[in-house]
């Protein structure tokens, strides 16, 4: 009896000794569980840090940065977001000594100033471009398109004026031919044909404008100008605006400018939208390093519309037409 007593007392501490062992264990393990549990997840929480680059103070040219860097900072804290004016490197070379210490996740550039000192320095952090006509499509680097695609103002033309069928542009072969192949890709589905006159110089420009506001039909015919200050500028927008409102030749244009000065319709960019579309880009980057790079088309655009010119076009602009577009000008 007493040995079988001794036997039952000895299960007992056992029995005590391996739940000791086993909780210990399980404690262990969860502590460690924990423990890489926080780590992994701090390191997935850790923010992407990106540097915005952009030219010295400039008037003309900071209120355009300011709203793109505006976007780009919605996107924090999953975005850490440093400003970096580039009068603050002496040259290139200051640069790139300055980021080889010191790398961040992504370089943003905005503006071609920007690019073409990021591009000299000789830096290989992933670089984003902001605020260009850039053609969008697989390249050597990111970003996003300041140009519009087509779609958005053929589209918006065809709604208020469903009667046009010929919309002739006007463009460099060197910078815009991308623009006009997209154009003439989607011209059959909205309705319109594309009719593409080349030209290198502002007199080569300006001689077919002349000849389209003469020749052309206004009944379904429509100008398009482009962003391109090498072919429309001061010396022939003046005269341009005066000819289509003699002949009620409609224009419309890729440049808000042109809207304020005669041209029916613009579209441009929202640039708050743009820079959030980069910040997101950045964040895609970020889980998938070794994503191509590629220019993405602009993602979200505003319209501009000239009343005085609708008016004299006769195009009815109702209040409901009047809320779809963000900016109305010749109200007075």
């Amino acid at each position: 009896m007493r040995e079988r007593g001794k036997t039952g007392t000895m299960a007992s501490v056992e029995r005590r000794a391996v739940t000791r062992v086993v909780a210990g264990s399980l404690f262990l393990a969860l502590t460690i569980g924990i423990f890489f549990s926080t780590g992994v997840n701090a390191q997935q929480q850790r923010p992407v840090d990106a540097v915005v680059l952009r030219p010295a103070l400039n008037s003309t040219f900071d209120e355009i940065f300011d709203a793109i860097e505006t976007g780009i900072r919605s996107r924090a804290p999953a975005l850490s977001i440093t400003e970096r004016r580039l009068n603050a490197f002496a040259s290139p070379q200051a640069m790139r000594s300055a980021y080889s210490l010191d790398a961040p996740d992504i370089v943003v550039t905005l503006g071609r100033q920007a690019d073409e000192i990021y591009r000299s320095s000789g830096l290989e952090i992933r670089q984003l471009v902001g605020g260009l006509d850039i053609e969008p499509g697989p390249g050597n680097r990111d970003g996003v398109s300041l140009t519009a695609d087509p779609v958005f103002l053929l589209s918006r033309l065809k709604t208020l004026m469903p009667e046009k069928r010929r919309i002739i542009v006007v463009y460099d072969p060197s910078k815009d031919r991308w623009l006009i192949e997209r154009a003439k890709a989607i011209s059959a589905s909205i309705g319109v044909t594309i009719v593409a006159h080349e030209a290198t110089t502002l007199s080569e420009a300006s001689s077919h404008y002349w000849n389209v506001l003469k020749y052309g039909n206004p009944e379904t015919d429509v100008l398009w100008l482009l962003s391109n200050p090498s072919f429309v500028s001061n010396s022939n927008l003046p005269r341009l605006v005066e000819e289509s409102w003699r002949r009620n030749f409609t224009i419309i244009s890729n440049s808000i400018d042109h809207a304020r000065r005669g041209a029916l319709i613009a579209v441009y960019p929202d640039l708050e939208s743009m820079g959030a579309q980069l910040a997101d880009l950045a964040l895609a980057i970020s889980e998938n390093p070794n994503k191509r790079p590629e220019i993405e088309p602009l993602g979200a655009v505003k319209f501009a519309v000239n009343k005085r010119i609708a008016n004299h076009l006769g195009v009815s602009i109702s209040s409901q037409d009047e809320r779809s577009f963000d900016l109305i000008l010749g109200e007075r």
